[in-house]
């Protein structure tokens, strides 16, 4: 519960948040630290290939055709 509260998801991730945390030994900072890793990975790679995670969908590259 408290790593729900510390990051604000939804309650739907307790199953996600309680691997995690088995996965880190029962330690809150360790898994913590997993997370954050984790979601800097992933904003790092958005941003490198220009992808928006809200909806799912590359932005529309000055090259890609519309039509």
């Amino acid at each position: 519960q408290k790593l729900i509260e510390k990051f604000g998801y939804p309650w739907e991730m307790m199953p996600l948040m309680y691997v995690i945390l088995k996965d880190a030994g029962v330690d809150i900072d360790e898994a913590s630290k997993r997370i954050e890793e984790g979601q800097h990975v992933v904003n790092e790679y958005s941003r490198q290939h220009n992808l928006n995670i809200y909806d799912g969908c590359e932005l529309r590259c000055a090259a890609r055709q519309c039509g």
